[in-house]
């Protein structure tokens, strides 16, 4: 039994209409890192991160909400594998000391713990205290 020639670009055709039907499923992490070069387009615009997250949740179904928290989350993971720097640094960390100013610190720590040891008496003073 052989198939006729005109079966194979209907066969075709019918496999190139396949991949439009189905829908693709992301999950939350993907749908934010999709939107990430908008988001951050509204964040430079002057929108706040809960502002932009309110507005994605229009679109999303009750269920399939976005939670702030998780929203920053995803953000930040998406901005750092697009390579996109934030607007803010957001770090807490102070600034580290130059290697001179730590230096003079450590002197002044060792002229204050000279000072210590040379103002603890030593078990011959306490003897000759108790003598007098």
């Amino acid at each position: 039994m052989s198939i006729e020639s005109n079966k194979l670009k209907e066969a075709k055709a019918a496999l190139k209409g396949m991949s439009s039907k189905r829908q693709v499923k992301l999950t939350k992490q993907q749908f934010v890192a999709s939107l990430i070069e908008d988001i951050h387009a509204k964040m430079e615009a002057g929108f706040q991160m809960s502002e932009i997250c309110e507005e994605l949740n229009k679109t999303l179904p009750p269920d399939e909400q976005i939670k702030m928290s998780t929203f920053k989350a995803y953000v930040r993971a998406a901005r750092e594998e697009a390579g996109i720097k934030p607007l803010k640094s957001w770090t807490r960390r102070t600034p580290r000391e130059s290697k001179d100013s730590s230096e003079g610190k450590l002197e002044d720590n060792r002229e204050v713990s000279d000072k210590k040891i040379q103002s603890t008496k030593t078990e011959g003073q306490f003897r000759n205290m108790v003598d007098l």
